[in-house]
């Protein structure tokens, strides 16, 4: 359960973020690179009191193993 740090109320989680215009979303990686590792596509939750927005990582195993 994520609570929204704006009104403290229970957000909605499991939403997906898109980039307008392209169906390939985006990532997160370590670096820059062209070539970078992906490390996990981020989730977005929804606060249904104010709209606030907050992206966050489900599976952070991967971050903390590296």
């Amino acid at each position: 359960m994520r609570i929204c740090k704006q009104c403290n109320s229970e957000m909605i989680n499991g939403f997906d973020i898109k980039i307008d215009g392209a169906g390939y979303g985006i990532k997160i990686t370590k670096n820059s690179t062209i070539f970078s590792e992906k490390i996990e596509k981020p989730k977005v939750a929804i606060c249904p009191k104010c709209g606030e927005v907050s992206l966050y990582i489900e599976k952070l195993e991967k971050i903390l193993s590296k």
